[in-house]
């Protein structure tokens, strides 16, 4: 019997692969359409958020508005700060001038008791250190102030303040004010790195200890004139972004560097995301909810800091304080690191875990300081030390 014919014709044959063909070109058409929607849509998305929350570009406006702030918050640091700086000093934004150690630290600053007063306290450390100051002024109405702080300031800064400032003044009391969230800042050398969303770009030292004495590397950039240099100098800049990433331990050249890339609101989102992880990444390397890492490699300069500060302070017949400002989530852990080291040099103290415990919400405000009540009660324990030790009568 004769075979059926099972072949086919070419033209057969390829009906199916013709089919498939087409079939997978308008599924490749169909992604590359909605590939290409989703970006124009993003990018709809991105022009739209900087059309409609733009923010400001007068370094003195200090009132974004919330968005305008919120979409900003992923802009790398030198972006921000480059934004932050005006001709001069006096017109450029509030949060760069303070905390400079320059010439100009002190300026206009008490020198000696006024007039009927008799006791001059001169004060290094952050906001909570001055407002402490201030509450003793007014419990206190024979006491001068001498003020200087830098915004949110690690101990390195207060410590280098009082350093420089030591001689310019003759004042009775010195303290030194330490805020348990600001610890972490040791291990930077501006208010940029480790405060990515709000940079404050004063500088300080970055220390060490060598052959059992405290050693500086000394910032680069000593003045917001020499920050506003740099900014126009590309070698001068690149210089101290070098030292940044060398001993800054907050330092990202992602977070930190300017770039086109701070024009996409979308990016600058996920700039802040990575900023946030990268800031909580090394935190958590020295502060954990148990309290500070006692192997991290700043905890026996503060405890040197705070040494030398008292032995340098009664070197020169001053009463040295110090003010540890255990603030919130940080409960008494500030005060468990530096309780040995203030008791076995008996150098006086106060702490705020047993006048305002942290882990109580009502002794603070909205922004994180203590409230004035709380601050006046500080105050009361600052005064009966300064009242215990110095002879009122005698001091002026």
């Amino acid at each position: 019997m004769r075979q059926p014919n099972l072949s086919t014709s070419n033209s057969e044959a390829s009906m199916p692969n013709v089919f498939t063909k087409a079939l997978y070109s308008k599924r490749v058409r169909g992604v590359a359409t909605a590939g290409l929607g989703f970006v124009l849509t993003l990018a709809a998305l991105d022009v739209a958020i900087n059309l409609l929350f733009p923010y400001p570009t007068d370094p003195l406006n200090t009132s974004p508005g919330a968005m305008n702030l919120y979409f900003d918050y992923g802009r790398s640091i030198e972006g921000k700060v480059t934004r932050q700086l005006g001709a001069t000093d006096e017109t450029s934004a509030p949060i760069a001038r303070p905390g400079w150690l320059d010439s100009r630290l002190g300026e206009g600053q008490a020198v000696k008791p006024a007039p009927g007063e008799d006791l001059l306290v001169a004060i290094y450390g952050m906001s909570f250190a001055a407002r402490t100051g201030e509450a003793m002024e007014k419990l206190d109405s024979k006491l001068t102030l001498r003020i200087i702080a830098g915004p949110s300031a690690p101990p390195s800064f207060s410590f280098a303040a009082y350093e420089t400032d030591r001689r310019n003044h003759q004042a009775n009391v010195v303290m030194l004010g330490i805020l348990a969230s600001s610890v972490k800042g040791m291990g930077a050398m501006t208010g940029m790195t480790w405060g990515a969303e709000v940079p404050a770009p004063y500088t300080f030292p970055k220390y060490k200890i060598e052959q059992e004495r405290l050693e500086t590397v000394q910032p680069q950039i000593k003045s917001l004139a020499d920050l506003r240099v740099a900014m126009g100098d590309r070698p001068k800049r690149d210089a101290f972004v070098a030292q940044l990433q060398e001993h800054d331990q907050f330092f990202s050249s992602f977070t930190f560097e300017k770039s086109w890339l701070d024009a996409s609101a979308i990016v600058r989102m996920l700039r802040r995301a990575l900023a946030k992880s990268h800031q909580d990444n090394i935190t958590s390397q020295i502060h954990t909810p148990s309290g500070f890492n006692p192997e991290w490699e700043q905890v026996p300069v503060l405890e040197k800091m705070v040494q030398e500060f008292a032995t340098t302070a009664k070197q020169d017949g001053k009463l040295p304080i110090v003010l540890l400002f255990n603030d919130r989530g940080y409960d008494d852990h500030l005060y468990r690191l530096l309780q040995p080291t203030l008791e076995q040099n008996q150098i006086p103290f106060v702490s705020t875990h047993e006048i305002a415990p942290a882990t109580d919400g009502s002794n603070f405000v909205g922004d994180g300081h203590f409230t004035e009540a709380v601050d006046q009660r500080i105050a009361q324990k600052v005064l009966e030390i300064v009242n215990e030790k110095i002879d009122r009568d005698k001091s002026n």
